[in-house]
């Protein structure tokens, strides 16, 4: 992912976003899980350290599996929407308000640090600090994305051209489309372990996709409450136009997996 600008994420506010994000935003799939811990993430008895953790979408799978997951998010709101997401699931996880760059914790703690749709807006100048700080030696760096294809589906296409006329920023961004496989900001510290890059069709409702939409950084985060409520007016009448009940949007999953260089 392409390292966000300073002001555009300060703009940003999540807490909007949290209830959209715990009902509709879709979680990884669980061969998503699976191909994981084949990897070695998300082992049974792991100390596992998940930034830009937000509602949890990993987590609570990394919890349920057995780890032992701390999860630190920058947003009130999205913290106290993973701690419901954990009691439903009936998981422990410690929850820390901090930021990714400076999270307080404790020397060489994990085995596993994670982020999930969010490794762009930190700092990557105190990120190549803190990571290894935090990391065990022989630790990883999961980096991953869940992100939906407009191009070639009408519905994704259609709510695409309807979010850049609500927020030009939208019309400007290809969502990830591009990242490097070895990224510029891992060469110092980092070395790429493996690389995967695979699509999933996911299933919505009408219901569910507009709250998916509602929820990205495009409209619930960036937009007024009226901006994002004449937005999602709009988006329902084109859904309720051009969509089935039910139907899917095929989403891009990527994995990167690094390590720390040894001295």
């Amino acid at each position: 992912m392409a390292q966000a600008r300073t002001e555009d994420v300060k703009r940003l506010h999540w807490d909007a976003t949290s209830q959209d994000y715990l009902q509709h935003r879709p979680g990884y799939p669980g061969e998503f899980f699976v191909l994981l811990q084949l990897l070695g993430i998300g082992l049974a008895g792991q100390d596992i350290l998940d930034l830009g953790s937000g509602t949890g979408a990993l987590a609570v799978p990394f919890a349920r599996q057995g780890a032992r997951v701390t999860a630190v998010d920058l947003s009130t709101g999205q913290i106290q929407a993973g701690r419901q997401t954990a009691r439903q699931h009936g998981v422990k996880i410690t929850f820390k308000l901090a930021p990714a760059e400076a999270t307080g914790l404790p020397d060489q703690a994990f085995d596993v640090i994670s982020a999930s749709m969010c490794w762009g807006y930190f700092d990557m100048t105190r990120m190549e600090v803190e990571v290894p700080r935090l990391l065990r030696s022989e630790g990883l760096l999961l980096v991953s994305s869940l992100i939906w294809i407009a191009a070639g589906d009408p519905i994704a296409s259609q709510t695409d051209k309807l979010l850049a006329r609500h927020n030009a920023a939208a019309g400007q961004s290809d969502r990830g489309g591009n990242a490097e496989i070895i990224p510029a900001w891992s060469r110092a510290r980092f070395r790429l372990k493996t690389y995967h890059d695979f699509k999933m069709d996911l299933p919505f409702t009408r219901e569910s996709w507009r709250g998916r939409i509602r929820a990205s950084k495009w409209i619930g985060a960036a937009l007024s409450p009226e901006q994002t409520e004449g937005f999602d007016r709009e988006h329902q009448a084109l859904l309720e136009r051009i969509a089935p009940p039910q139907f899917h949007i095929r989403h891009r999953i990527r994995i990167q997996i690094f390590e720390l260089k040894r001295s």
